[in-house]
């Protein structure tokens, strides 16, 4: 048995793993922590707390835990019915409790898009905004954060203008309420999505990826440097993966000169999970919307563990748990792409990292032309939900 097996089922013989929403910025998405707590005692502990007439925001802190465990453990469809039930209760608090409301939001919007429910994803996402725009300080900083999450929404469902043009509202607003670490985040989420498309589309998208870089690399406020230096890693990640010879070495480089060390793995590098083409006879050249997928999309979902070595390296990567129902070969694609991973250098004296990552193999729910039926797009795509716990720094000498 591995070490990360080992590991993997000790942790969870004593809990259950469950997510929770960090304190970072609010597009940054939740962390994964070990809670400790059953499902069956999340269960009683939501049912007690309805039972005493609790406020929203304990209704929906106890809601949540009983969610992200029961999306740990594969029941999703159950953790987006829990979810709504309590939407159902507390979406008219959203006034007096904006940001329990709008966390619970989030979450079934992200749980949406692991079951390809794209168009609930970003409603979702969306809502969120609505909600803290209604309930917080026109100021709020978590606002504007909203307002990226909601952008990346359009971005992740392939509407990349309004992205854009959704980043870009949060840069002019962020400048004009000297907000520079915001505005750097925009920018560079502007510069992560151009550059990402110019990776399957070409040249069409590589002068806007360059220029959104470039722009970054020379802004003077010293506010934003970690956008800049985050800028001209990207610059050399796409180098990388056009296959320029010495990218990846002056891409670690790049990193060590900026005097940056870390504890936590901080990706650099990673290759696209290259999933098996679609099949099927091609018609009206070539639209993927007449092809057959060759996967399954019910209940696809494995969790992977790997470490990642002081060198940024990843070895021991295998597959720790399954569903029952996962099919097909599209294990192997994540595996590789998760063995071709780089990290930055980990900081000194910082041991190997063990990380554990949950992947969902979906397609896009779509409607039949000229019908009200629904059915599953061909064209397949993976979400990602880290499940790692990072390790306390006070443990780490």
């Amino acid at each position: 048995m591995s070490r990360l097996l080992a590991l993997f089922l000790l942790g969870a013989c004593v809990s259950s793993p469950a997510f929770t929403q960090s304190q970072k910025s609010a597009s940054s998405g939740p962390d994964i922590i070990v809670t400790g707590t059953s499902l069956k005692e999340a269960k009683e502990s939501l049912a007690a707390c309805l039972m005493q007439h609790c406020p929203p925001d304990k209704d929906i802190d106890a809601t949540l835990r009983v969610a992200e465990t029961q999306f740990v453990a594969g029941d999703y469809e159950g953790a987006r019915a829990t979810m709504q039930k309590s939407l159902g209760r507390n979406r008219r608090y959203a006034k007096t409790y904006p940001v329990p409301v709008s966390d619970l939001l989030r979450a079934n919007s992200r749980i949406a898009a692991h079951l390809g429910e794209t168009e609930d994803y970003r409603i979702g996402a969306t809502s969120v905004l609505r909600t803290l725009r209604a309930g917080l300080p026109k100021n709020d900083p978590r606002i504007l954060g909203a307002q990226i999450e909601a952008a990346d929404s359009f971005a992740g469902t392939g509407q990349i203008d309004t992205a854009v043009s959704m980043y870009r509202e949060v840069v002019r607003q962020a400048h004009a309420t000297n907000q520079p670490k915001t505005e750097g985040f925009a920018r560079l989420r502007i510069a992560l999505l151009y550059s990402a498309i110019s990776q399957r589309q070409g040249v069409a998208y590589a002068e806007p990826a360059n220029r959104a870089i470039n722009d970054l690399i020379n802004e003077r406020n010293p506010e934003m440097r970690p956008f800049v230096q985050a800028a001209k890693l990207l610059q050399l990640t796409m180098a990388v993966k056009r296959g320029v010879p010495g990218a990846m070495d002056k891409l670690v480089m790049q990193y060590r000169e900026a005097g940056a060390g870390t504890t936590t793995p901080l990706l650099l590098y990673a290759p696209t999970i290259e999933l098996r083409p679609l099949s099927g006879v091609e018609e009206a050249g070539g639209d993927p919307r007449n092809q057959v997928s060759t996967y399954s999309f019910e209940d696809q979902w494995i969790d992977v563990g790997f470490v990642v070595g002081a060198d940024g390296k990843v070895t021991e990567v295998e597959v720790l748990r399954q569903s029952s129902k996962t099919t097909g070969d599209w294990s192997k694609p994540v595996l590789n792409s998760i063995s071709g991973r780089r990290y930055a250098p980990l900081a000194k004296q910082t041991p190997d990292v063990l990380r554990v990552e949950r992947y969902t193999l979906t397609s896009r729910w779509v409607s039949q032309t000229g019908s009200r039926l629904r059915t599953r797009s061909p064209i397949p795509h993976i979400e990602v939900l880290d499940l790692s716990r990072d390790p306390d720094p006070k443990t780490i000498s």
